[in-house]
């Protein structure tokens, strides 16, 4: 069964913390549940914690990754719960020849991606590290000094791509490769929480035939049927690309089962407690009667 977690707005809606929870309270009531973060990125600048993580751990880890990795137990590699990732560096205004081309920048994360990671899971799970050369040009010397550190600690090692390869990546060329690991996870597990990126209506095709659909936005989460959501994507969505498309788009077509009330977090890594989790958790067991493969 796959329940997916999708924003409502583009930052901050809360994705991570939702899914983290979820998966964990899954857990704890006996389901064997995996989360999933197909593509995600992390910017280095505003979370250099990934930069420990990935040092750690020998592979890039981005930050939601690494999250989603801990709430699950570490029961399956971070490369699977995060198959295709990014790490973003900052690129000062001073590296641009115009301040529409800098503001363009801010909003083409694959233009800032330094260091990226695809994994497949054909036949086992497999991963190789990219080295966005033109990113690296437009860094400070520091920065780029810290990347250079990053790299050393990367196995298997990185080989350097062009921007167009990155931005391919970012458009959905690792497409497969993601829904090879979401394939893997679901053989081995009762339910995969999979986490889309920013506020696209799903992050992967595998992704886009969700079980039931959760999606959140600062404040409220709404519990919305899989079927229903599925049928709104294959009206929305151009050319089989879901995530060309905004989940809020669907949203208006959806409407939704339940609500629930999401409290202010002092600290976003305790997660949120039963009160949040116990009705999702309800409506999952619901699906699974209904016809889910939980």
């Amino acid at each position: 069964m796959k329940v997916l977690v999708a924003g409502l707005v583009p930052r901050n809606s809360g994705k991570t913390t939702l899914a983290a929870s979820l998966t964990a309270q899954l857990i704890r009531e006996g389901f064997t549940a995996a989360p999933s973060k197909p593509v995600g990125a992390t910017d280095l600048w505003g979370s250099p914690d990934a930069a420990a993580y990935t040092r750690r751990l020998h592979i890039l880890t981005t930050e939601d990754g690494y999250v989603l990795y801990k709430a699950s137990g570490e029961r399956l590699p971070v490369e699977i719960v995060n198959p295709v990732g990014a790490l973003l560096v900052p690129t000062p205004r001073s590296k641009y020849p115009s301040r529409t081309a800098y503001e363009a920048s801010l909003s083409q994360p694959y233009s800032r991606a330094a260091l990226l990671r695809i994994t497949s899971c054909v036949g086992g799970s497999s991963s190789v590290h990219l080295v966005n050369s033109a990113a690296l040009s437009r860094v400070t010397r520091p920065v780029e000094q810290e990347v250079q550190d990053i790299v050393s600690y990367l196995t298997p090692p990185p080989v350097q791509v062009n921007e167009q390869v990155a931005e391919g990546i970012f458009m959905g060329s690792a497409n497969e490769a993601a829904d090879s690991c979401i394939a893997l996870e679901e053989r081995s597990s009762d339910v995969v929480v999979i986490e889309s990126n920013s506020d696209v209506a799903a992050p992967t095709s595998a992704s886009a035939a969700p079980d039931l659909v959760v999606l959140v936005s600062p404040g409220e989460a709404y519990i919305v049927d899989g079927r229903r959501y599925r049928n709104a994507m294959e009206i929305l969505v151009m050319d089989g690309k879901p995530w060309v498309s905004k989940a809020s788009e669907l949203f208006e077509l959806t409407g939704y089962v339940s609500k629930v009330e999401l409290p202010l977090l002092e600290d976003p890594r305790e997660g949120y407690g039963p009160e949040v989790t116990d009705p999702i958790v309800e409506a999952i067991k619901s699906a699974a009667t209904s016809g889910g493969k939980a």
